[in-house]
């Protein structure tokens, strides 16, 4: 064999050589960590009671019904606000209300929020009412000096509300309105209040 071919035959197999020795010697530390989370999300559950608020008959101009009711927050979050949303329809029995609206001859008291120390939260008519959503379990300046609760309703409790309807009395033969119907329906809105940083 050459001399050229043996030094390179020896060159490449001391350079292989320091390169197993150098891989195999190779050696670092390691660890490792594991982490789990778990996410449980809370609950808004409002319900009223009673279901039924009013169910009345044989109603005439110049009646007052007044009616308690209570908002229960049964979930596991606090419910910042409550909107009330209004619908009703009216039966014209005889066909003969022409431009009278059973539902402006309805006047809608909110007397009363008794947690919030809330005196006469609203005083509106049904067909008003329909138009707006008004929070019912907002404390206003009244309330924050008689030292009721702050608004919302925290998980676990409840406010008790008491509401009225009025019959409006015109002085005048209101007959077009004999023998109507008027259904009602309530939809309490809760919404959950602002994320927050935990």
């Amino acid at each position: 064999m050459n001399i050229k071919k043996t030094l390179g035959l020896g060159v490449a197999s001391a350079a292989l050589g320091l390169t197993l020795v150098g891989g195999g010697t190779f050696a670092y530390f390691s660890d490792s960590a594991q982490s789990t989370a778990a996410f449980n999300n809370g609950t808004l559950s409002l319900t009223s009671d009673p279901a039924v608020i009013v169910d009345l008959s044989n109603l005439k101009p110049g009646d007052l019904i007044t009616r308690d009711f209570k908002l229960k927050n049964d979930g596991s979050l606090d419910i910042p606000k409550v909107l009330l949303k209004t619908s009703s329809a009216v039966t014209d029995t005889n066909n003969n209300n022409g431009s009278h609206n059973l539902k402006d001859d309805i006047i809608v008291t909110f007397l009363n929020n008794n947690d919030k120390k809330q005196p006469e939260v609203l005083v509106i008519s049904l067909a008003d009412l329909e138009s707006q959503s008004p929070d019912l379990v907002a404390r206003k300046l009244l309330g924050t000096v008689l030292g009721g609760e702050k608004s919302g309703i925290k998980a676990g409790t409840e406010d008790k509300l008491t509401v009225q309807f009025a019959f409006k009395e015109t002085f005048q033969p209101q007959n077009y309105y004999q023998g109507d119907k008027l259904k009602l329906t309530w939809n309490f809105e809760a919404s959950q209040g602002a994320g927050e940083f935990k």
